[in-house]
């Protein structure tokens, strides 16, 4: 069996590897080769130099040889238009490929067109998987938006209605789009950890610093989560990066903040600065179902979260983390202080049990690759 991955339109192996995002996200593809599920996996991609950044990886051999990247032609390199042009192209150039490849697999719901295309001209199956609702995501982000709203729910509306399967990653999910536009093909499938590489190493932590892990973006709703760990006396570590940089420094500065923006690290240093620190907080305003979260679970933090889709389907309140009841600073504040006054143990115990039943990425791929049996 041979397998086509669509990126995200967009979205590079360079970007993966330059955001850390590399040694995380092949690791399902890579899975999969080694239980021999698939002879073959494409990626294609909308980095002009992903080729030869794939071939380098290979001779370092933190890539898997039988992963073939497909770029993007150099000519598509125009700023926001080339890789929309690029992602209706897509299923035109590469005949001898699409030919041999018997799934197709989307990455998020942005460009998924591409792999529509692809199975109404070359009669092949597709597994619409996202991360994330498109649309709820936008409507938290850019709620002025109309137009582009709009559009997004009209793609979604006929994604859902054409491809064979889809896959989501959480429950949440599934319920909003049954509701939204009657799918009744939908499977869900958390997102996978490496409990292999994330889990309680059992050493001393940081009792006085907490983490955040993610893009700096208004819907992780960083600026409250500053303010409530500096009210609870704890530094704050927030490791990645995004369009807020720069605003978060100024009101960092401004009000001198115990809080250190740590910039983007790669995926395979975050277990260790998991465990080196006894708290964690994700306090979003909406999630698909985040990673870093599923991560510190299985690193053994106390896991401090929000109320809200994603996030309240992995931690249950005061039984493995807790959750803010609001999304303000003061609500935040309640739940850290919760937290750091808690039965930690119990906690944590719970957290890696759930980790280890739900996350462990060699079920997900059995799973996976289950549906992918089934269409065929």
């Amino acid at each position: 069996m041979i397998l086509a991955l669509f990126f995200t339109r967009g979205i590079s192996l360079e970007q993966w590897v330059s955001q850390g995002l590399f040694d995380r996200e092949k690791l399902i593809y890579e899975e999969h080769l080694y239980q021999n599920n698939f002879e073959k996996i494409y990626w294609f991609t909308y980095g002009s130099e992903d080729k030869k950044i794939s071939q380098r990886l290979k001779e370092e051999n933190k890539l898997h040889k039988d992963i073939e990247v497909i770029s993007m032609p150099r000519f598509f390199n125009i700023p926001k238009l080339g890789s929309f042009l690029y992602s209706l192209l897509i299923p035109f150039f590469y005949f001898n490929i699409f030919k041999n490849i018997e799934v197709l697999k989307t990455n998020q719901m942005d460009g998924s067109w591409s792999a529509l295309i692809t199975k109404k001209i070359y009669n092949k199956k597709l597994v619409l998987r996202t991360g994330y609702t498109w649309s709820k995501l936008k409507e938290v982000t850019e709620p002025n938006s109309i137009l582009k709203i709009k559009f997004i729910k009209f793609m979604e509306k006929m994604m859902y209605k054409n491809c064979d399967i889809a896959i989501v990653s959480s429950y949440n999910n599934k319920q909003y789009l049954n509701q939204k536009y009657g799918c009744d093909n939908i499977n869900v499938l958390y997102n996978y950890v490496d409990l292999n590489k994330f889990y309680d190493l059992e050493t001393s932590r940081a009792k006085d610093s907490i983490v955040f892990i993610g893009r700096l973006s208004d819907e992780k709703n960083i600026f409250s989560l500053i303010e409530a760990s500096n009210k609870c006396n704890l530094n704050l570590k927030i490791y990645g990066d995004g369009p807020l940089r720069e605003k978060l420094e100024q009101y960092i500065n401004k009000n001198t903040f115990n809080t250190t923006l740590m910039g983007s690290v790669p995926n395979s240093e975050i277990s260790k600065i998991l465990n080196e620190n006894k708290y964690y907080a994700l306090v979003s305003f909406q999630e698909g179902m985040p990673k870093s979260l599923m991560e510190a679970m299985a690193c053994g933090c106390v896991c401090i979260g929000t109320d809200t889709d994603g996030i309240n389907e992995l931690i249950e309140d005061e039984v493995n983390g807790f959750l803010a009841k609001d999304f303000d600073a003061r609500a935040i504040e309640v739940a850290i202080t919760m937290a750091t006054n808690s039965n930690q143990d119990e906690i944590l115990k719970n957290a890696t049990t759930f980790s280890k039943k739900y996350f462990d990425i060699k079920n997900i791929v059995l799973q996976e690759y289950r549906i992918f049996k089934e269409l065929l």
